[in-house]
């Protein structure tokens, strides 16, 4: 498969965030986690070095949590979801109606997504600790993310009751 359809820079960092909260609740192999994750998005994107490029970011930020004391890793974790859907960067908003395309198109294939994201991902933790990073409200939901519903869909189906 060519890698032109690929996930975007925050949907591949929304996926892998949630392959590494499955990856804490559950005892699997992180391989199998991150196969799964990637098999879970086929649909929509290419997948060639999804599961790899997951696999390697999990471990990337799990060993950057081992090694920093993080008092509530679900939220830090759930925080940054948050913030991937709403922001850029820090201080800067996410545009998520686009003139001219769906902000769910795939991409062609970013080689370095993985550093991008754990380096997103560790300057986000230290912006939370010295309070820049912006904190999840406590009423938002992943249900509040209607542009990224398609995904959040997929990665995380409804309970039955």
């Amino acid at each position: 498969m060519a890698a032109n359809n690929t996930p975007p820079q925050y949907v591949f960092e929304i996926v892998a965030i949630e392959a590494i909260k499955k990856f804490l609740a559950v005892d699997v192999p992180p391989e199998e986690v991150a196969k799964f994750f990637a098999t879970l998005v086929a649909e929509q994107y290419d997948t060639d070095d999804l599961a790899a490029d997951i696999l390697a970011l999990l471990e990337k930020i799990l060993t950057f949590i081992n090694s920093v004391e993080i008092s509530d890793i679900d939220l830090l974790l759930e925080s940054y979801i948050y913030f991937i859907c709403n922001y850029e960067k820090i201080g800067m908003k996410r545009n998520k109606k686009p003139m001219f395309r769906s902000i769910l198109k795939g991409q062609s294939l970013d080689k370095t997504r993985v550093y991008k994201a754990s380096k997103s991902f560790v300057a986000y933790a230290y912006g939370m600790r010295s309070e820049v990073s912006p904190l999840k409200p406590d009423i938002w939901s992943v249900a509040d993310e209607i542009e990224f519903a398609p995904i959040f869909e997929v990665i995380r189906p409804p309970v039955n009751p």
